[in-house]
């Protein structure tokens, strides 16, 4: 039996915590973000179509960069001495694209050039996802800051990173009003430190086993710092329906922004019924709720395959068989990565079963007895009638859910996918409704003012590509295949991507949330 964190060492945990985040934040607060940008620099982007972010109509102009602003935007400007002329005549000219859930972060520390974000147009990634972020958020901006990776970062807090801390192993229960006091007190901390908002992974353990109300409690908190809430909800499968009501009513609770996660139908039985899921944000949005959502253009999904068995019950055969049957059967459940045989990667939880000669249940219970419920997959779950539905309503904006450490091709090639695919190839929205949607409306809804679109005065996040090539080419068996038709990428006034080659310049920032201001250093008696 698990013994109870006891409240008293929950509070002196959250404690240093605070301190600690406290005293970071005054270090990196001593420094400028732009403390180590390489050089000031002075770029003319001349000749391109630009589609600026808002959603007007493409227009001939050209762009002045000085530093890591833009200075000047006009139909026609003649370069400058000393003026670094780029030469964008047949190409589109847009905002660099904010990635609004992603986990780049992860193994940046051994890849900060970042290249599978840049190629992609990436500027800005959003990470902490899934009720996951580190812990103090203010370590995180410090790392950042002293790595100067090659694009930006900007952090939620993560709930079940919270939730963790406060009630460690102990976390198969609700919590109580003592330890959520202390979780709200970390949130606060969290958002001191220059976090966006609030973001929560309930299919996921620990924040599984938090009541609504925990959460509820937790998105009050962030209303006065300006913070936005969003969440991998409970069950993206058969009960979708139910678990974006949770979100919805936590907007209404809280009143918060609120975001659905990498929005899928990802079961049989809620397939094509995604007019009805949009419908709901609608409905929430006409009584007051400020409501959205994030999507990835990809018909299947990458976790763990412990999320098909909602029970955790990895014995039930029942509830393997209903596991399976919910995303259209084994064939479906590709296998990433399988420690005791990495032989078996690649294949589906069907053709190992035939190779070992059994039925998929077993096959899959006795994986799980080998290797663990972390065993990765993914799942080819969603409906193509649903994805061409996200990506066209306003109220969708666009995520990569990708990592440059991870097995599916959504971190490598989610957004000139889109441009490629669901905007030239089957004209589901126009191009300045999809750069408006990877660009000035994450802007808005996470509340940077300084960046999202090509206006004087603005951030000099830019990218350059070829809207008549650009399109993805990994797939599952071959997820990290580089993207085509991405030209240049600027970061805070800095190429990073020159004609299709990495730079190697690293001009990358920590975004804290709009308006943030370190605290003051503690003090003690």
């Amino acid at each position: 039996m698990i013994d109870r964190l006891p409240t008293r060492r929950a509070f002196e945990l959250a404690a240093a915590l605070l301190i600690v985040s406290t005293t970071a934040a005054s270090n990196a607060s001593a420094q400028s973000p732009a403390a180590h940008d390489t050089a000031s620099t002075a770029i003319l982007i001349r000749g391109g179509t630009l589609v600026d972010g808002t959603g007007s109509a493409p227009r001939r102009a050209d762009i002045r960069i000085k530093g890591d602003r833009i200075l000047a935007v006009a139909p026609s400007l003649a370069p400058t001495a000393g003026e670094r002329v780029i030469d964008a005549t047949g190409l589109t000219v847009a905002p660099g694209f904010i990635d609004l859930h992603s986990h780049a972060d992860r193994g940046i520390d051994r890849m900060p050039l970042a290249e599978s974000q840049v190629r992609q147009g990436i500027t800005t990634s959003i990470v902490g996802q899934d009720g996951g972020s580190e812990l103090p958020v203010s370590s995180f901006f410090e790392n950042i800051d002293q790595l100067h990776p090659a694009i930006n970062f900007a952090s939620m807090i993560g709930h079940g990173t919270v939730r963790a801390a406060v009630m460690g192993d102990d976390f198969h229960r609700a919590a109580t009003p003592a330890e959520i006091a202390t979780m709200q007190a970390l949130v606060v901390r969290g958002m001191k430190d220059g976090a966006v908002g609030l973001s929560s992974g309930v299919e996921y353990d620990p924040g599984f086993f938090a009541k609504p109300s925990e959460i509820v409690a937790l998105a009050k908190v962030i209303k006065p710092y300006g913070g936005v809430y969003s969440s991998h909800v409970r069950d993206e499968e058969n009960e979708v329906f139910a678990a974006w009501r949770e979100v919805v009513d936590l907007g209404r609770q809280a009143g918060v922004p609120v975001n659905v996660s990498h929005a899928k139908l990802a079961s049989k039985k809620v397939w094509g019924r995604s007019a009805e899921a949009l419908a709901m944000l609608d409905s929430a949005a006409k009584r007051g709720v400020q409501v959205s959502a994030d999507w990835y253009p990809y018909t299947f999904w990458s976790s763990s395959i412990y999320v098909l068995i909602p029970d955790r019950n990895f014995e039930n055969r029942h509830e393997g068989e209903v596991g399976l049957a919910e995303i259209g059967g084994a064939q479906n459940v590709m296998i990433t990565n399988y420690r005791p045989d990495s032989t078996y990667n690649g294949h589906t939880v069907a053709e190992i079963a035939k190779m070992r000669g059994q039925d998929a249940v077993t096959t899959a219970i006795e994986m799980i007895r080998a290797a663990g419920p972390e065993i990765g997959i993914m799942a080819t779950a969603m409906d193509e009638r649903d994805l061409a539905n996200f990506v066209a309503n306003p109220r969708v904006m666009f995520s990569s859910d990708g990592s440059p450490v991870g097995a599916h091709p959504r971190a490598f090639g989610t957004f000139p996918r889109i441009l490629g695919r669901y905007v030239r190839e089957k004209q589901l929205l126009s191009l300045p409704e999809a750069i408006r949607k990877m660009t000035g409306a994450t802007a808005k809804f996470l509340g940077f003012t300084d960046r999202g679109v090509v206006v004087p005065g603005k951030a000099a996040d830019i990218v350059v590509f070829d809207a008549a090539t650009i399109i993805d080419r990994g797939t599952m068996t071959n997820p990290s295949a580089a993207p085509v038709g991405v030209r240049y990428v600027m970061v805070n006034g800095q190429v990073v991507l020159d004609g299709g080659k990495m730079t190697g310049a690293r001009p990358g920032r920590g975004l804290r949330r709009q308006g943030w201001k370190a605290p003051a250093a503690a003090t003690h008696d």
